[in-house]
């Protein structure tokens, strides 16, 4: 019998904020920019049990909770403590983990249950360690496959611990309303309800299989697996090792104001040359990406001759793309991505590494660090960057 977890951090976003705080504590807060069209991106519980709920417009939020606190995002901090939280799990108790998102994970505590520990003493001391250690609480739902892990730690929040098993379900999965089951989205919900399919258990109910299939079609069978809890759904240990890494963020107003779009990337490529270092990896291509005023975003990339973790050459690649490309263009958001990437102790020294690499059309490859900061000050007359060791420190 397998034991696998599904740890999902509580509120997680509010959470971080709350840490990172002190004056939140105790308060309702949600995380939302602060302009008339932000929604709430995540809300504690106490604006929770005023009905402030995800993806809901601020100026709703705020009706429904008069003293609501907005807390503008700080996407940085959310990144070093999810991956603080999974690093701390990886060196206390093992490594068979598997990163679903920024805020939640599986981990296969097999090998760590026997006569002595149960899988709750396990789950118990995995969620005591996350909060001693780094302030914040979660949820644990434990099962024998990931779709019950899942469904376990959604039932009881904050600071919950739920076990799926087999003969539990009838209690615990199959009386919850069908919009509470992972993989079915508000349109399939709105669809069974229509047909008086109106919870997990009429969706376990072999009864109703003929409905499920002209429904649902070919994923009808796969539903009714999981909410009867059969699934053999191994972790995936090679999503712990991105394919790209980006981050973005909203501008507060518009803005064609290079300097702050200037500040704003720098702190966006220092973010991810730390995630580069902490994964132990190295990029070749790199890109910027914006959000115009009219929601049209835009994509450029340039892939260098060699991989990098360079700190510098991070930053003033991005400066020179969105300097190239974007120069005075008004613009609502603005993200830097690394990719093409590739494990540090798999790079090779070998100078044919690179004999195929060919020049971009849009952007000269051949540009040094020196040339590209030496280009933008030379656009604007005036030094408005500099390297990296001198003043981004």
């Amino acid at each position: 019998m397998r034991y696998i977890l599904h740890i999902d951090m509580d509120a997680f976003y509010a959470s971080v904020e709350e840490l990172h705080n002190p004056l939140y504590r105790n308060k309702p807060i949600a995380v939302s920019g602060h302009t008339k069209r932000s929604v709430i991106a995540s809300a504690n519980y106490i604006a929770r049990s005023c009905g402030v709920k995800a993806a809901m417009p601020v100026f709703m939020a705020k009706n429904i909770c008069r003293n609501l606190i907005i807390a503008y995002p700080h996407f940085h901090l959310y990144e070093e403590l999810s991956e603080r939280f999974t690093k701390l799990i990886c060196e206390k108790f093992t490594n068979n983990i598997e990163i679903a998102s920024i805020d939640e994970c599986y981990v296969d505590i097999t090998n760590l249950v026997n006569k002595k520990h149960s899988a709750i003493d396990v789950a118990k001391a995995i969620q005591n360690t996350i909060k001693s250690k780094i302030g914040l609480t979660c949820s644990i739902g434990i099962a024998n496959n990931k779709f019950l892990a899942k469904m376990g730690s959604k039932y009881k929040k904050p600071l919950g611990i739920t076990t799926m098993w087999q003969d539990e379900l009838p209690t615990k999965l199959w009386l919850q309303p069908i919009e509470r089951m992972h993989w079915i989205g508000k349109a399939s919900a709105r669809l069974l309800r229509e047909h008086v399919i109106n919870t997990i258990g009429d969706i376990a109910n072999k009864n109703n299989n003929y409905i499920l299939e002209k429904l649902l079609d070919k994923n009808w069978l796969i539903l009714y697996q999981y909410a009867n809890g059969n699934a053999n759904d191994e972790l995936d240990y090679s999503q712990n090792m991105p394919k790209s890494i980006g981050s973005s963020e909203t501008f507060l107003n518009d803005t064609a104001d290079f300097i702050e779009i200037k500040d704003k990337i720098v702190e966006l490529a220092e973010g991810i040359t730390h995630r580069l270092k902490y994964y132990q990896q190295k990029a070749r291509t790199i890109s910027i990406v914006i959000k115009t005023f009219d929601f049209k975003q835009h994509t450029k990339a340039l892939t260098l001759g060699d991989y990098t973790d360079d700190k510098e050459k991070i930053i003033l690649t991005a400066l020179g793309l969105f300097q190239q490309h974007f120069i005075q263009t008004t613009i609502r958001l603005v993200g830097v991505t690394v990719s093409n990437l590739i494990e540090n102790n798999s790079l090779q020294i070998n100078s044919e590494l690179f004999d195929d690499y060919q020049e971009s059309k849009d952007y000269p490859s051949q540009n040094t660090e020196n040339e590209i900061m030496i280009s933008i000050n030379k656009k604007f007359s005036k030094n408005i960057i500099s390297l990296a060791n001198q003043k981004f420190k």
